[in-house]
C-alpha cells in the first residue's frame, strides 16, 4: 500500500518537495507514488450567503455567510500488480463561517457535498454532508475544518490511476441561493 498526503497551500506544496529531495537523496530506489485525484471547488459552490425568510435581501437580512476556505487531503492504493484494485482518498475540508445581523442563535448551519466523478464528469458517487457551527458571543466570523475525514473509495481497473477521477467540494444550496451568488459576483 502507498499512502499520499497533501495541502492546498503552497507551504504544504514546499514542505512535499523538500522532504521528496531529501529522501531522494538517501536512496537511489525511490517509489513514484501514483497521484492522488484532483479536488476541486467549483465556483458556484464556493460561497453561499443564506438570508431570514421574506423578500429582503439587504445586508441586514443575512443570517450567515460561507464560503469553502480549503482542504486537506491523501489517498492511500491498495493494488495488484497490473494497477487493479482501489485507492481511498480522505477529505478534510475547511469553511469560513460568518454570522450576519439576522442571526437569531449565533449558529450556523448549512450543508456541504463531496462528489466524485469521472474525467468525463459523471458524478460516480455523492455524500452530502451537515455542518453546524456555533459562533462565541464575542466573534462574527469563525473558521472551522471537520474533525473527521471524508472517505472514498474509488475501484480501479488496471491501468487506472487517481489521475483519473476528480473529486469537487461545495456547499449545497437552493436554486435561488445559486442565482444570489451568480448575481454579485
Amino acid at each position: 500500500m502507498i499512502k499520499r498526503w497533501e495541502l492546498n497551500k503552497s507551504v504544504g506544496v514546499a514542505l512535499v518537495a523538500g522532504c521528496a529531495f531529501v529522501l531522494a537523496a538517501c536512496s537511489s530506489d525511490v517509489v513514484v507514488q501514483p497521484p492522488c485525484p484532483e479536488i476541486l471547488i467549483p465556483i458556484d459552490g464556493s460561497k453561499l450567503t443564506r438570508f431570514k425568510p421574506g423578500p429582503g435581501r439587504d445586508i441586514i437580512d443575512v443570517i450567515h455567510e460561507e464560503q469553502v476556505s480549503g482542504f486537506a487531503h491523501g489517498c492511500e492504493y491498495n493494488t495488484d500488480e497490473t494497477g487493479a484494485g482501489e485507492v481511498t482518498v480522505e477529505i478534510i475540508p475547511s469553511f469560513e463561517s460568518k454570522k450576519g445581523p439576522a442571526n437569531p442563535n449565533n449558529q450556523s448551519t448549512f450543508e456541504f457535498f463531496v462528489a466524485l466523478t469521472d474525467q468525463e464528469k459523471n458524478v460516480l458517487e455523492k455524500k452530502r454532508l451537515n455542518a453546524i457551527i456555533d459562533f462565541p458571543s464575542n466573534m462574527s466570523r469563525v473558521l472551522w475544518q471537520r474533525e473527521e475525514p471524508i472517505t472514498l473509495t474509488i475501484p480501479l481497473k488496471a491501468g487506472q490511476t487517481g489521475e483519473d477521477f476528480r473529486i469537487f467540494i461545495g456547499l449545497q444550496m437552493s436554486r435561488e441561493e445559486l442565482e444570489y451568488e451568480r448575481s454579485i459576483r
